[in-house]
């Protein structure tokens, strides 16, 4: 019985994991870099309608891969989630970005920003898109991050 278990446990764990590299890993890679201060002094971190953080959402598309990272006024993840967890984002304030598992790798190289990939890449994006324009470096970064992250 117990080796029933755990067989069980692990086939659970194989059919569960995520596409990328973890949501945590994720967060820890972008509050260590200097886009979070970057976030804060252009005003975007602050920008949440009221709650305390922004939401960004990563979605890979034809799959069930998702992360979803909670941004606080530090510009910091404050809360990383393998799954999404809010069903609606406000456009005002949050974001949601759905690629391909091949896009998000290409994102990774950096090769190319993000403009290129919403118009020609297959980036998929809701938002407040001038917020987002405004702030196009550190949104490279996160797309990057992101794309460094996806594991084939």
């Amino acid at each position: 019985m117990k080796k029933l278990l755990t067989i069980t446990t692990l086939l659970a764990t194989l059919f569960s994991f995520n596409v990328f590299a973890g949501a945590q890993d994720i967060a820890k890679t972008f509050n260590a870099s200097s886009t979070p201060a970057e976030l804060v002094k252009s005003g975007w971190a602050g920008n949440d309608g009221g709650k305390g953080y922004k939401i960004l959402q990563v979605i890979v598309k034809d799959s069930k891969k998702t992360a979803e990272l909670h941004i606080d006024h530090s510009g910091k993840v404050i809360a990383a989630f393998d799954s999404i967890q809010t069903t609606k984002i406000n456009d005002d304030f949050d974001y949601k970005m759905s690629a391909t598992l091949e896009d998000w790798a290409d994102m990774g190289t950096g090769e190319s920003g993000p403009m290129y990939h919403m118009t020609f890449g297959g980036l998929s994006f809701e938002g407040p898109m001038g917020e987002a324009m405004e702030n196009m470096g550190p949104f490279a970064s996160f797309l990057v991050n992101i794309g460094k992250n996806i594991q084939n």
